[in-house]
Parts: structure tokens; sequence; C-alpha cells
């Protein structure tokens, strides 16, 4: 069977990562033949990829046109058909689709889920599954540019022979548009022979620099109330890198707080590896990947009370759930946790359990019943 999965491109991100493992997992079953294509036209496949899968990019680019009309709908706020905006990568999505004999395709994100009917219309045998990597009402209120298009992406999801979501919370929200929505983990993308000692002063962050979404505010308000013993690690970067600086200076945690950027494979594991406490601020999440690492490498989590981090804690059992978005409770749980070297034994004890249910081994049966199916 030939399936290709698409996402927007395959550089350095959660969506890509976990569509790469997902993809080099696949591509070891008997008799399947798994492509990644990287619609947007962007070469650049930052992780490693099995040799077994194959590699394309989309050479259609959007017109200038196509763009401009993007920009002035953003910037005016109205409805776009975003069949319209990608026109151009549209056709050549469903070139390469036609001439390699597709017969399943996973598209990513919302905006590429729109196109599901366009796709269905050239291609009707096609076997399409929509792949939804973030929480319901982010695709349909929080996100303002998905807003603007909508009425398409619910046609989109409708459209679609299975849609996957990454919580049984999203189920039923889901499944008001497609009754044929499944809920698959993504699995543990980093591993190593290894796990945390829980004996030094670090509490750890992985994740975008991204602020709002990310909740990086309220993770320095929750800085400012620490002793300055403790060493806040944050890795990462992202589009609001420069104003995290300036916040950080303004608050005079220069002295508490480091930004290591994004790091390569092996520092990122021996980042995930040197913290005693991994935080989770963010104020949405569909099911966060660095969580699911972090409880792998055995770290005890704070996190945000939010649905996507909610289930990966097993709904609090396997880590502290705190009352969003209360600072001043996530700093009593990192200190409760940074004071008693035998309550982050405990912790991390029930983090390794957890893990086991973001295996690859466990979670690809799920990916085949869908495809085959």
């Amino acid at each position: 069977m030939k399936i290709a999965i698409v996402n927007h491109d395959f550089s350095l991100g959660g969506v890509q990562r976990v569509a790469v493992e997902i993809a080099s997992g696949l591509a070891d079953v008997e008799d399947y033949h798994v492509c990644l294509i990287s619609f947007s036209g962007i070469e650049n496949f930052f992780y490693k990829v099995n040799d077994k899968c194959e590699k394309k990019v989309n050479i259609r680019k959007r017109k200038f046109s196509e763009n401009l009309r993007f920009r002035l709908a953003l910037k005016c706020r109205r409805e776009v058909k975003i069949s319209r905006i990608y026109r151009s990568q549209l056709r050549g999505l469903v070139s390469i689709l036609a001439e390699g004999g597709f017969e399943c395709v996973i598209i990513c994100q919302s905006d590429l889920t729109a196109l599901i009917p366009k796709v269905k219309a050239k291609l009707p045998k096609i076997k399409v599954i929509a792949w939804q990597h973030n929480d319901y009402e982010a695709y349909v209120t929080k996100y303002e540019y998905a807003r603007l298009f909508i009425s398409e992406y619910i046609t989109g999801l409708e459209a679609a022979d299975w849609v996957v979501c990454l919580t049984k919370n999203y189920l039923k929200k889901f499944r008001q548009h497609n009754k044929k929505t499944i809920c698959i983990y993504n699995p543990v993308t980093l591993k190593a022979d290894v796990i945390s000692k829980l004996d030094s002063f670090n509490i750890i962050y992985v994740g975008r620099l991204a602020i709002e979404h990310k909740g990086l505010d309220f993770l320095l308000e929750i800085i400012d109330l620490a002793p300055q013993c403790w060493n806040w690690i944050l890795a990462g970067d992202g589009e609001d890198r420069e104003e995290l600086e300036i916040l950080i200076s303004e608050k005079k945690l220069m002295e508490k707080v480091q930004l290591v950027g994004a790091l390569p494979r092996a520092d990122l594991v021996n980042h995930f590896v040197s913290g005693s406490v991994f935080v989770s601020p963010s104020r949405w999440e569909g099911m966060s990947l660095v969580v699911i690492e972090a409880l792998n490498f055995g770290l005890p989590i704070v996190a945000f009370d939010i649905p996507g981090t909610r289930e990966a804690l097993d709904d609090g059992r396997c880590g502290i759930l705190v009352e969003k978005y209360d600072t001043f409770l996530f700093y009593q749980a990192v200190e409760k946790l940074m004071n008693d070297y035998k309550m982050r034994l405990h912790y991390q004890r029930l983090s390794l359990d957890r893990s086991q249910h973001f295996s690859l081994e466990n979670i690809l049966p799920d990916w085949r019943g869908i495809i085959e199916g």
C-alpha cells in the first residue's frame, strides 16, 4: 500500500517530529511504501527519516496574488477560501498523489484539512485521513487565522474518511463533524536509556518560544517568585524569543533564567536528564510532545490543568496539575517538589509507568487499523 503523509514542511517542530516518527514506523511494515510530502515546497527534513521512506517536495509555490489575498484577509479579518489561497500548491499535491498512485494520504493541520474536499473531488478513490494535532478549540476559536476559513475546515473534517485527534477529551467535539473519529496518542520521539537522577536545582522547560500559546508570561511570573538558588533552563526557539528576552531583562530575571535555544538531539537528552522538575505553563495543547518526553526521562511534571496535558498525565495521577492560570499555586507545586526528594522519586515512578502508553509499538497498530480498514 502506498501512503503519503502531508505537512506544510518537515523542518523543526513538534508536528513535523511526530509525523516523521509515525512515517518511519509505518515504513517498516511489510508491503507499505511511505512518502513524506512537503506541501509548501520547503526542502528541509530536519529530523532523521527512515531510509525506507520516500521524501517529496511540492514543486508548486503559492503565487504572489495568492499570498497577497491571504495577507489582506488576515489584515481585514475577513473569511477566505483557503482552496483559492492554496490553488497552485493544491494542484501540485494532487499531481504528486495521482502520479505516485497513492492509496492513502494523511493530512496534517487545519488549513490542509480544509483542502480535503478538493483532493477527494480529483482523486475519489484515495483514502484521506485528517490528522488534528491541536485541541478542537484551538482550531475553531483560539487561532485567529484559522477562523478565517472555519467553514471550509469543518467541511474538510466532514469529507475525511477518518479524523485522528490526540486525546479522548476531543473525541466528542470532532465527532460532531465526523463519526469516524479516533483518538491516537502521539508517540515518544526522543528516547534514551537514561533517566534523571533528580538531584539538581534545575527546573527545565522545552518548547517553542511563543509567549501566549506556551504561557511563557506566566512562567516568568512563577520564576519571579522562586529563590535565587533555582536554575530555570528553557530550551527551544521561536517567534517571540526577542520579546521574551526583553521581558526577562525588565523583570531582572537574567541570573535565574537561561535560554539555551533549540538543541540537537544529544544535547536535548542531556537537558532532560539534567532537570529535577519539568514545567509546562501552556494555555492550550493538543497532546504535548515535550510532556510525553519528560515522562520518558522520569521527570516530575507540573503543568496547568488543560485538556491535552491532563490526559497526558492521566488526569493528574502522574503529575501535578494546577488550576489554570494560577501562577502562585504553580510555584508552590514546584517548590514542594524541589524541597522533597522522596516526592520527586514518587512522581518519577509514575512518569516512567505512564510513558509506556506512548510507545511507538503500542500506537502503530491503531494507525494500521484505520489505514487498512
